[in-house]
This record gives C-alpha cells, sequence and structure tokens, in this order.
C-alpha cells in the first residue's frame, strides 16, 4: 500500500471513530440540556407571563395556592432531587403530580406538567415523560421549542429516533432565539449523524450557521457539519 493510500486509510478511520464518539455521546449530552432546559424554563415564565399572570395569580385563589405548593417541589426538582419533586411527601408538601391532579385547569398544573416531564426523564421514565410534556400547553414561541425539545428527548430514549429528529427539526423551528436553536441544533445532527440522514443533518446546520454564523459556541456545530459532509460522501 502507498504512502498517500495509507494516509487516506487512517484518516478515514480517524474521521469515523470521531464521527462514534459523537454518536456515543448524544445520550449523555442529550439528559444534561434537559436539566438545563428544565431550570432555564423558570425564567422564561417569569417572561411570558409577567404582570397580567401575577395579576391572575391574586385574583384566582386555586392558581394562589398552586403557586405555594410548588415551591418545596421545585427546590427538589432544583437539587436534583426528582422523585421528591414529583411525589412530594405525604403531610409535608405536594409533588408536580399533585398539583396536577388537585389544580388541574390552573396555569401552575400546566407549568408542573413541564417540569414533571423533565423529572421522569432524568428517572429514566422516557415513556411517562412523553405523555406528560405531550399534555403541556402554550402561546409562547420560546416555551413551544422547549416542549419540542423535551419530546425529541424522550422519543430518542425510546427508540423512536426518526419521530425524535422530526421534534427536535420542530424545536429549531418554533423559536428564532440563537440559544435555543443552536442547543437543538446540535441535537438534530448528533442524532442526524446516528440514523446516517447526512444531507438532511447538513441542511439543518447550514440553516443555522447561515442565521447565527458569529454566535458564541458554533465551534461544535462547525465540527457536526463538517462531519454530516464527510460521512455524506
Amino acid at each position: 500500500m502507498s504512502k498517500q493510500k495509507k494516509e487516506q486509510k487512517y484518516a478515514t478511520e480517524e474521521a469515523f471513530q470521531s464521527l462514534e464518539n459523537t454518536v456515543q455521546q448524544s445520550e449523555h449530552f442529550l439528559e444534561k440540556n434537559a436539566k438545563i432546559l428544565g431550570i432555564v424554563f423558570g425564567a422564561f415564565i417569569l417572561i411570558a407571563v409577567g404582570y397580567f399572570a401575577y395579576l391572575k395569580f391574586v385574583k384566582e385563589p386555586k392558581n394562589l395556592e398552586a403557586q405555594k405548593e410548588i415551591v418545596t417541589a421545585d427546590q427538589m426538582f432544583e437539587s436534583d432531587s426528582m422523585a421528591l419533586a414529583l411525589d412530594g411527601s405525604p403531610g409535608s408538601y405536594m409533588g408536580y403530580n399533585q398539583i396536577i391532579e388537585e389544580y388541574s385547569g390552573s396555569d401552575v398544573a400546566n407549568i408542573a406538567k413541564y417540569k414533571s416531564a423533565i423529572a421522569f426523564y432524568q428517572e429514566g421514565k422516557y415513556q411517562e415523560a412523553l405523555d406528560r410534556v405531550n399534555s403541556f400547553s402554550t402561546k409562547e414561541e420560546a416555551l413551544k421549542a422547549m416542549k419540542m425539545g423535551v419530546k425529541g428527548d424522550a422519543l430518542v430514549q425510546l427508540g423512536k429516533k426518526e419521530e425524535g429528529l422530526d421534534a427536535y427539526e420542530g424545536a429549531i423551528n418554533a423559536s428564532k432565539l440563537e440559544v435555543l436553536q443552536q442547543i437543538y441544533t446540535k441535537k438534530a445532527a448528533v442524532l442526524a449523524l446516528d440514523l446516517q440522514a447526512y444531507d438532511r443533518g447538513l441542511k439543518t446546520v447550514q440553516s443555522y450557521l447561515k442565521n447565527h454564523a458569529d454566535a458564541e459556541g458554533n465551534g461544535e456545530i462547525t465540527k457536526l457539519e463538517e462531519m454530516l459532509k464527510y460521512a455524506g460522501k
């Protein structure tokens, strides 16, 4: 074998090893970002609901009571005590599951649906996470994107990767926020590599880079773009 052919063979093996490592890391990436987005969700709630939600909470005792009940469950969620966040402690405080049932129809119960989906996911209960996030409703674009993202995470873990890729692409299209588009573009690209849907993944990555060429943290996406190009040859 000539020196040039040996070098090409080595480059090919190295590229596909990098590809395999990227795919293997996808599960950890999904788990890490699911929790991060669950925490970020709280900030979006304040922005989305704002003053009008405050008035609604004051005027509607059901919402006000639910808002008080969810505080401890949120503390458990933020400290990674997902079982306690979901089921609470009898006689002490309600978990998300009890709040959803007890305060059905309230804004807080709706918020609890999203957060409990994250908690179920972290507990490895992916079907429960999928069912719960599907029951969450919102008109706010960023929250729609985050809902689709969690849906994608759960579908991937359930082995429904094609549907998961659809969900990630839906998350990208649901919001123009750079931070969310960056997260879901990475997830879509990694999953496209895994599915060998190279053209589809490349289209998604290049669309993101066209709109956010100078965004901080684009290094990994640029690397994924090159891997998709190489794998698709």
